[in-house]
């Protein structure tokens, strides 16, 4: 895959293969040649059309040839923990002390998210503060990564699940907290409103861990300060706690209810399933610390169910991003993201309702003006072999890469 960052200071011509605008996941038709300049798309023109008035004709035009390839907005992952890897719990925790070794495993995880076409991602945040760390990297330039939103450390309850992904803070304790989350510039705020899903005893998931009160008072002090909210909630009443204080995003939401959807359609809060890191438990075999037979079924049909909901909640209108949660047991960087698509495809979601999950509503999520391709737009962009409205896994085959 070959990474092209964009100077401002240039003109560009592209002449592609179709283009794919991810706002109604379809071909836009007779488009040939994508014209940019300062950054942003001038222009879309069928490819017999070679010449555009640029506002600038001194600048140097350069003329990239991805003919034969499909053009798209880049792929984005609404639920990402880069301070993890995927392969060892453990062992990533300990290198959080080891500034070298922290360093490595981050580089490495921001190589592939790229080679996957990945251009934006949003962090769940880390006790550490390696994702705020490493957003600061790639901003200034010092390390190449996708763009980057992260919230510091999560919220959450003293005493309660959650400890690696940020401190218990206490409830007079909120504004301070607040304020010194806001002052260091942080992009969201994150806060764990449940605890986890069991993979041992289907439907059972870890109890509620605010009022709502307090929930409330999390989403308030937040909005006060500008910031969007992502909820991790897992059960239908945690979903409901966190949909009524108004989140702007539930993260996971395993065992949700079609009343919770249809509340969460209402107000125009988004969903991100992440499925894979459960499905992902799938894949080890019991002789290798894998599931038993009981947790598998379990998994299976926790797996299914969420599935299932996926599917309702697009004909409920409810806005889904798609998350991995890499960096969760299983779960690598870049790699995840096909997985989690492919299981997408398995809810029976089309091909071009995926693309729109992937590219518009995560561009939306994360508040970036990507995921069409138009006039005006930032020119962010990947090319692939193939057709994705016809096969979604050619989204596997990215060749070019092309940021603002």
């Amino acid at each position: 895959m070959m990474l092209i960052k964009l100077d401002i200071n240039k003109n560009y011509i592209l002449k592609t293969g179709p283009v794919l605008d991810g706002s109604q996941g379809c071909i836009i038709n007779g488009a040939g040649n994508i014209f940019i300049e300062a950054g942003r798309i001038a222009a879309v023109t069928p490819g017999g059309d070679t010449g555009f008035p640029f506002t600038d004709p001194r600048r140097e035009i350069v003329h990239l040839d991805l003919e034969g390839l499909t053009v798209l907005p880049p792929l984005v992952d609404c639920h990402v923990h880069l301070a993890l890897d995927g392969k060892d719990f453990a062992a990533a925790r300990k290198r959080w002390e080891q500034p070298e070794p922290i360093a490595r495993q981050v580089q490495s995880e921001l190589a592939d998210t790229l080679e996957r076409g990945i251009l934006a991602v949003r962090d769940g945040g880390d006790r550490a503060g390696i994702g705020f760390a490493t957003r600061e990297q790639v901003t200034t330039g010092n390390l190449a990564g996708p763009v980057i939103r992260s919230p510091g450390f999560a919220l959450r309850q003293p005493g309660t699940y959650g400890a690696f992904l940020g401190r218990g803070v206490e409830m007079d304790k909120l504004p301070e907290t607040l304020d010194q989350l806001a002052q260091s510039g942080v992009n969201l705020v994150k806060v764990i409103v449940s605890g986890v899903v069991s993979f041992k005893e289907y439907g059972r998931v870890g109890p509620l861990l605010y009022t709502a009160a307090e929930l409330n008072a999390i989403v308030q002090g937040a909005r006060a300060r500008r910031l969007p909210v992502m909820a991790h909630a897992s059960s239908d009443a945690a979903v409901r706690l966190a949909l009524e204080a108004g989140v702007d995003t539930v993260e996971h939401g395993y065992f949700l209810s079609r009343e919770a959807l249809q509340q969460m359609a209402a107000k125009g809060s988004a969903w991100i399933p992440t499925v894979i890191p459960v499905a992902a438990r799938l894949n080890c075999r019991s002789e290798n610390g894998g599931p038993d037979r009981q947790e598998r079924l379990v998994l299976e049909r926790t797996v299914a169910r969420q599935l299932a909901m996926i599917s309702e909640a697009i004909s409920l209108g409810v806005t889904l991003g798609v998350g991995t949660d890499a960096g969760a047991t299983g779960v690598e960087h870049g790699s995840g993201y096909l997985e989690e698509l492919a299981l997408y495809r398995r809810a029976g979601l089309a091909p071009a309702e995926i693309i729109r999950c992937a590219t518009l509503n995560g561009a939306h999520i994360l508040g970036l003006d990507w995921g069409v391709i138009k006039p005006g737009r930032p020119t962010a962009l990947i090319a692939v072999t193939g057709n994705p409205l016809a096969d979604i896994a050619a989204l596997e085959t990215v060749k070019y890469a092309i940021l603002p």
